[in-house]
Parts: structure tokens; C-alpha cells; sequence
């Protein structure tokens, strides 16, 4: 993997991992005191952090540093942080409707 491809990975994980959050890049910019700018470039693949900034990333997301890195399963790891910003959007019954959906369709198998 290449220096281009590493920036352009890290930004998409970074920005996944904002938005299942539901974090702006304004908010997150701020927490991690980085101009929202430099955050826009990163998410874009254009500019990579310094440490200080992967450190202030992990800690506001409440991830260890390598979860930043995490690009063995990026497409599943893509697709389960799209289901969590989902979920993060529904109310507790419609939680319980789509966990007992989820169920019967295990039930089916």
C-alpha cells in the first residue's frame, strides 16, 4: 500500500467513524482542536495527521489508535459502521421491531 492509497483509507475511516458518531466535521474538528479545513482534507485523503492529531482522534472517539487503522475488512467495516449510523437513528421501539425482525430471519435459516 502506497503513501496516496494509506492517506485516502485513513481519511474514509476517520470520516465512517465521525459519522457513526454523528459528529460534524466541525464538531470534531474543534474537539480535537484542528482546523475544520485540514479535518475536510484528511477525510479526503489529501492530508494525513501528525501523531498528536491520531492520539486527540482516538481519544474523542473513544476507539483505540489502531481502530484507525483498521483496514484488513475495510468493505465490512464500511458497511457495519453505515448499519450503526443507522441505528443510532432509531427510537427504542423501533430498535426492538428491527431485533426482532433480526430474529425471526435467523429462525428462517
Amino acid at each position: 500500500m502506497d503513501e496516496k492509497q494509506l492517506k485516502k483509507l485513513f481519511g474514509q475511516r476517520v470520516k465512517t467513524l465521525r459519522k457513526s458518531q454523528n459528529l460534524t466535521q466541525e464538531q470534531l474538528a474543534e474537539l480535537i482542536w484542528m482546523d475544520p479545513q485540514h479535518l475536510c482534507k484528511m477525510e479526503n485523503g489529501s492530508h494525513f495527521p501528525t501523531l498528536k492529531n491520531i492520539i486527540r482522534l482516538a481519544d474523542v472517539l473513544n476507539i483505540d489508535i489502531k481502530d484507525l487503522f483498521s483496514y484488513d475488512n475495510i468493505e465490512e467495516n464500511i458497511v457495519l459502521d453505515k448499519i450503526k449510523i443507522e441505528l443510532n437513528k432509531l427510537n427504542r421501539k423501533e430498535l426492538n421491531f428491527l431485533l426482532k425482525t433480526i430474529l425471526s430471519l435467523q429462525e428462517l435459516r
